[in-house]
């Protein structure tokens, strides 16, 4: 790839490269392999961990950079080296604990990353099923909040709650020190989860980090992806698409791709081909 990098690609990963039934193309792999010899940076955006993206892919996968957990961490891929990470000081996570605890939710602090597959753990007035099972699926990481010690930083703090608006009005006093994102769980693909993180992250901020660092102007960027928390980096990236299985709210808004066996990449090659 030459030094000076003309365009970008931003995919999500779970429900858009990783399709709704656990693939990945092989025509996405075969362009996405292509991509590195068309001055094209190849980014992955997830809200996955460094080590739950691990566990469906490894370092031989074809792209440059990961923006990881929604952008609380970016990983030069090659390098394996974290550029940017933006972690909740360990006060206002104390605050928001407090208040979370008040109210009953059942909710999980992770550590900052990049070991943010591990956490504290509150199961509040009446756990949804969503929080066991995630808690099932990473148990041998998880810690009982009575074992967090105060001033302890974060990456980001998940409620299971179907409630944004109202955890939004109950942190109301903190919203000018943390961004709040919504997104449906990758678990049953219905229910809801509140993630709360320092002001500084969503995907959009972090594909911009790169962009200015790589020198690559946002209307050479390309973003695709299926959920609430790609809202930012859609409505930032100089061309947008969804998947056609995305919520309707954003399917209103962006350009649809429809899943296929043949993949997605192929739609949009034509915008990263062109001078």
């Amino acid at each position: 790839m030459s030094e000076v990098m003309k365009k970008m690609l931003v995919l999500d990963f779970d429900g858009t490269l990783f399709q709704p039934g656990k693939f990945i193309s092989d025509q996405d792999l075969k362009l996405l392999k292509a991509l590195a010899n068309m001055n094209v940076v190849r980014v992955i955006a997830t809200g996955r961990s460094l080590f739950s993206l691990k566990k469906v892919i490894d370092m031989s996968f074809p792209i440059d950079y990961l923006i990881l957990s929604t952008g609380v961490g970016i990983l030069d891929w090659r390098s394996q080296k974290l550029i940017r990470s933006y972690d909740m000081e360990g006060g206002l996570v104390d605050e928001i604990i407090a208040i979370l605890k008040r109210r009953r939710h059942s909710f999980f602090v992770h550590q900052p990353a990049p070991q943010n597959h591990k956490f504290f753990y509150y199961d509040g007035i009446a756990p949804r099923q969503d929080f066991t099972r995630r808690f099932e699926l990473y148990r041998d990481f998880a810690r009982p909040l009575k074992q967090r010690k105060r001033g302890m930083a974060a990456g980001q703090i998940l409620v299971i709650s179907e409630e944004l608006q109202q955890i939004k009005e109950e942190l109301q006093p903190l919203m000018h020190r943390i961004n709040i994102i919504r997104t449906t769980s990758p678990l049953d693909g219905r229910s809801m989860w509140v993630e709360i993180f320092d002001k500084r992250v969503n995907k959009a901020l972090a594909a911009q980090f790169l962009a200015e660092r790589l020198n690559i102007s946002v209307r050479n960027i390309v973003a695709l992806g299926n959920d609430y928390n790609d809202l930012d980096l859609l409505n930032w990236a100089g061309s947008a698409f969804v998947v056609h299985t995305a919520p309707e709210e954003l399917k209103e808004k962006f350009q649809i791709i429809k899943n296929a066996d043949d993949g997605l990449l192929i739609h949009i090659m034509p915008l990263l081909q062109r001078g």
